[in-house]
């Protein structure tokens, strides 16, 4: 992680300017600069086509058969260079931005991951939404946004000074009658109308469009919501269907995709308003250049050429000048963008300082065969004592049954001994190049081929095919001895007894000296929990047995209970 993406508060300058300062920097600026002078050649060939236009309309006015057929051989090479530079502009454009964005999404990646914080973000943060949306859909906006704004505001500028000479020549000049006042001359005339029309038309988009800043974020906020609440109707589809809960859920939706469309009626509220003055502007923009250039072709000023010279200059200047106009609903949603990036990291930041301040547990390694607890307190993210003082030993070689009422704290007791419950205080000591592994209740199962999922988070190395189908045949799953390599939504497809044995393939895989049941038979019947114990007692001899449960059934293969009654405070709804 570079430095640029630490653990700190951002602001959007630091999070764009991240990648120009990485280790990628040399090749992005290459790469930049490379689009920044096709993207100059084409201003030059726009100035040349300019030229190309007064030449061929005076031809055609004077008649001239042989000149007009030589210039429009010249269009034809010109246009052919013109494409070149074009397609590979583009090109360059988007492979630096799929560089950037690939770049980016890494350093999100890895901010997201560190320090547990994407487990900090989803249980003990409540303003951060859907990250998932950030990474994968706002960090692609930020970059095509930060490239087309930057490279549209670059060539809007060299676009002005390449044509303003041009426009200053063809203006000559402008005399205004102030009656008694006599007269003024007024020189470039047609440079300082489509400046002055340009400004006004700034001024009054801004002020029409500002609010689209704030209606975007919202609407990018409520679209997640209702793509979030759909998706969690899929994955607890058979809940649902249990509970006949498809009124309730549709209202759910309902009342979602509710929120989503009143706040995008206000949005085509505001864009209809911006619609309104752009769409004049443009039309404006139209007759405005004929308005102030004819004077001075009826002047005989210029001929025909002249006067078509004048008008693509004078819609060149304006059209560079009023970049900040026809950007400005883009420019709205790259501003809510930045925020639900900076929103993003800085939450993170947020969270991972809180846990900071509240985890005052002493982690400790030592060479030895136990893991040992001291004077551990137990916390909620609330600041209320959960469990006090408790003193306890896991001595290797022996197993464990723990034990109190439901919501006295069993499943936070493992999380504080796992690392990642960060309220609370006391002393951790665990034995060094010891393998520990705690199983939850409900397995995860990650998306990719069985195989994969049954060594998580372990590459493929350590365990042969052969004996994966051994081990998922002696757990009870023969159905899925064949399917090794199967992607599927595992997760989805298989039931909850189906993952719990799917857990135990993975003990049996990995071999960890100390293994945490947090009720991770509980979907089991009676034979299969007996099957699943016996056989991690024979398959691993040396293997200890920490497990939470509430079933007598499973007192029996443990020698040491432990109730965490005596520790309890007063009761919680932590479980």
């Amino acid at each position: 992680m570079i430095r640029d993406l630490s653990s700190r508060p951002y602001t959007a300058w630091q999070l764009i300017k991240a990648y120009w300062q990485s280790e990628q920097r040399v090749s992005a600026y290459a790469l930049y600069i490379a689009v920044i002078i096709m993207s100059i050649t084409i201003i030059g060939m726009d100035v040349i086509f300019n030229y190309w236009y007064n030449g061929f309309y005076d031809a055609l006015q004077d008649y001239n058969k042989a000149s007009a057929y030589d210039l429009i051989k010249v269009f034809i090479f010109l246009a052919a260079v013109f494409i070149i530079l074009a397609v590979y502009r583009y090109y360059m454009q988007q492979y630096l931005g799929l560089r950037w964005r690939r770049w980016l999404t890494n350093q999100f990646l890895n901010r997201w991951l560190e320090n547990k914080g994407y487990y900090y973000l989803e249980n003990f943060d409540e303003t951060t939404d859907n990250p998932d949306q950030r990474i994968q859909e706002d960090i692609n906006a930020l970059v095509n946004s930060s490239l087309d704004l930057s490279i549209g505001l670059f060539t809007s500028i060299t676009t002005f000074f390449a044509f303003i000479y041009i426009l200053w020549t063809l203006s000559g000049n402008f005399v205004l009658h102030l009656g008694p006042l006599g007269t003024h001359t007024i020189h470039g005339y047609l440079v300082w109308v489509a400046i002055i029309y340009a400004i006004i038309g700034t001024r009054f988009a801004f002020k029409i469009g500002y609010p689209l800043v704030s209606l975007n974020f919202e609407q990018q906020r409520r679209e997640a919501n209702f793509r979030f609440a759909a998706v969690d109707l899929r994955s607890h589809a058979e809940h649902v269907a249990l509970y006949r809960g498809e009124a309730s859920q549709k209202n759910i939706l309902s009342s979602l995709f509710d929120r989503v469309l009143e706040n995008y009626y206000a949005i085509i509220l505001r864009q209809k308003l911006l619609l309104w003055f752009t769409a004049g502007y443009n039309q404006v923009s139209v007759i405005l250049p004929l308005v102030v250039v004819l004077p001075n072709y009826f002047g005989k000023v210029f001929k025909l050429g002249g006067l078509m010279q004048a008008l693509r200059a004078f819609g060149q200047i304006q059209e560079a000048l009023s970049f900040l106009v026809s950007s400005y609903s883009q420019i709205a949603q790259y501003r809510a963008v930045i925020r639900r990036l900076l929103g993003f990291l800085n939450h993170i930041y947020t969270v991972e300082n809180n846990v900071l301040i509240h985890n005052k547990f002493l982690r400790k390694t030592q060479f030895n065969d136990v893991i040992s607890l001291r004077h551990l307190t137990i916390r909620t993210p609330q600041g209320e004592n959960l469990l006090e003082n408790i003193n306890e030993e896991f001595v290797h070689g022996k197993n464990y049954l723990i034990k109190g009422a439901s919501g006295i704290g069993k499943s936070t007791f493992i999380r504080v001994i796992s690392g990642i419950w960060p309220y609370g205080e006391g002393e951790i000591t665990l034995p060094l190049n010891k393998k520990i592994m705690y199983i939850p209740q409900k397995s995860y199962m990650p998306i990719g081929t069985l195989k994969e999922a049954l060594l998580y988070p372990e590459d493929g190395s350590m365990c042969s095919d052969n004996h994966m189908r051994e081990l998922l045949l002696q757990c009870d799953l023969p159905n899925l001895a064949e399917r090794l390599q199967d992607i599927s939504m595992w997760s989805e497809q298989l039931s909850s007894g189906e993952l719990q044995r799917i857990a135990l393939v993975r003990i049996l895989i990995h071999e960890p000296d100390w293994v945490f049941l947090d009720e991770s038979t509980s979907a089991l019947d009676l034979p299969h929990e007996k099957e699943l114990y016996t056989l991690i007692k024979s398959a691993l001899p040396n293997c200890s047995l920490v497990s939470v449960g509430h079933q007598p059934s499973v007192e029996a293969f443990h020698d040491e209970l432990i109730d965490l009654s005596k520790y309890k405070v007063h009761k919680e709804v932590y479980g």
